[in-house]
């Protein structure tokens, strides 16, 4: 009979997900787990604090959208790490929790004197999309299994296993386990609309004066901004991102309205349709009326998940869909009804409302130099001439993320990082960690 510790049953779970790093601070609540994970082809990552490894967690998803393991101290580690899982579930990162526990016995509900004891489960359930206590060795299986699909299913985010030490050091037969491929508890393949909201789309598309596209960090999540640039050029209109959605495409690109410029608004407020992307529309990207067209404006709005359509307009049209494969759809539509280009007029009028803020905001920056002043923009400007077109840019919380939204220069998908809806101070070190991780052939600057 071959015995396995609960730790060793997670790692043989997280394993066939194909998670690479897990990420914690070292506590005996799971030693099982620290001293096996070589066996399992693992690598286990400790960071100088608890929070940091859910941003170090973050950039690695971010950058290269692999899932990763983020591990907790019981209590104060815990208590720690829900900055960081905080933002995740903001910024719409998965990640698997696993936070140690006390013993079983003591806790749930945690008794009065308990060392490092607490109800953790409490503290985490309005900041993840699902958690749960694993009371017993044989229930890993299927609680890993149900992490994995509650934080991969619509829109990604955290999701806590909590787990008592002597639930996490127990021994098991691993006869008795009923271990699952992906595919057998969840599913792998993306959403798609139905033919006739394509159809309809196409329609839109071709009979619109003025339309606008739209994309979001969704594009990035489903990786299809090969197929989003494809469809911006077959119809040569313009094409706006949010600010998470700022890598989709380069900024040198002939069509790009990168979220918060002029250009952008100015296209949002005349455009007679919009098609958006893998967005959830947030105050940013809708920030007011103001900077929309009338009501006669038609709004498309596609995301996998049905819980970010229409919440801050009444829309057009409502379409559950993976970015890529809506847009490639799309593309295969318009190509057989043999759409043609617009002329690039109104993009070319667009582009240069930008050129001209650029100008603008350069002759501040000199002079701001010229007398002897430095302006933290002009950091962001110097690192992006220093280091490869093709690097991971990294801005921190705060105002650093809005100087590098207007100044850094984005070349490649995933080129640059931040927390764009749920900012800490501090993160951007620990998520450059997670992205040189993740593509150690890229240089990474933070």
């Amino acid at each position: 009979m071959t015995t396995l510790t609960g730790g060793e049953v997670v790692l043989r779970c997280l394993a066939r997900e194909g998670v690479e790093h897990i990420i914690g601070i070292t506590d005996e609540g799971y030693h099982t787990i620290h001293h096996h994970c070589r066996e399992y082809g693992i690598r286990f990552l400790a960071p100088r604090h608890e929070a940091a490894g859910a941003h170090i967690a973050q950039g690695i998803y971010k950058s290269s959208g692999e899932v990763s393991a983020v591990l907790s101290g019981g209590g104060p580690g815990t208590a720690n790490v829900l900055a960081g899982v905080i933002c995740a579930r903001a910024e719409g990162v998965p990640m698997i929790v696993i936070t140690a526990q006390r013993r079983k016995e003591v806790v749930y509900p945690s008794r009065i004197g308990v060392y490092q004891g607490a109800d953790q489960l409490d503290w985490f359930r309005p900041h993840t999309k699902w958690n749960a206590v694993v009371h017993d060795w044989e229930r890993f299986p299927e609680i890993v299994s149900r992490a994995f699909r509650e934080a991969l299913s619509g829109r990604p985010g955290p999701v806590q296993i909590d787990v008592p030490q002597n639930v996490m050091d127990q021994k098991g037969d691993a006869s008795k386990l009923h271990l699952l491929a992906p595919h057998q508890y969840r599913t792998l393949q993306p959403a798609q609309p139905t033919a006739g909201e394509v159809a309809e789309i196409a329609g839109l598309l071709a009979d619109a004066e003025r339309p606008l596209l739209m994309a979001g960090h969704g594009v990035l999540d489903s990786e299809g901004w090969s197929e989003f640039r494809e469809l911006v050029e077959l119809l040569d209109v313009p094409a706006a991102t949010t600010f998470a959605g700022r890598s989709v495409l380069s900024d040198s690109h002939p069509n790009k309205l990168p979220g918060g410029s002029p250009g952008a608004y100015q296209a949002r407020r005349d455009s007679d349709l919009v098609v958006v992307f893998g967005s959830c529309l947030g105050e940013l990207d809708l920030p007011f009326d103001k900077y929309w067209g009338d009501s006669g404006q038609k709004i498309v709005q596609v995301d996998v998940d049905s819980r970010s359509l229409g919440l801050y307009r009444p829309l057009h049209l409502c379409v559950v869909g993976d970015a890529r494969a809506t847009c490639q759809l799309l593309l295969e539509r318009l190509r057989a009804d043999r759409v043609k280009p617009r002329d690039h007029a109104r993009v070319a009028e667009l582009v240069a409302i930008n050129q001209e803020a650029a100008r603008s905001a350069d002759q501040f920056l000199s002079s701001a130099l010229a007398d002897d002043r430095i302006h933290p923009a002009q950091s962001i400007r110097a690192a992006g001439k220093v280091f490869p077109a093709d690097s991971i840019a990294v801005a921190d919380g705060g105002n650093t993320s809005l100087f590098a939204a207007a100044f850094a220069h984005v070349t490649q998908p995933r080129g640059i990082l931040g927390l764009f809806e749920f900012g800490h101070l501090g993160t951007g070190i620990p998520m450059a960690i997670g992205a040189k991780l993740a593509n150690p052939e890229r240089e990474v600057y933070c």
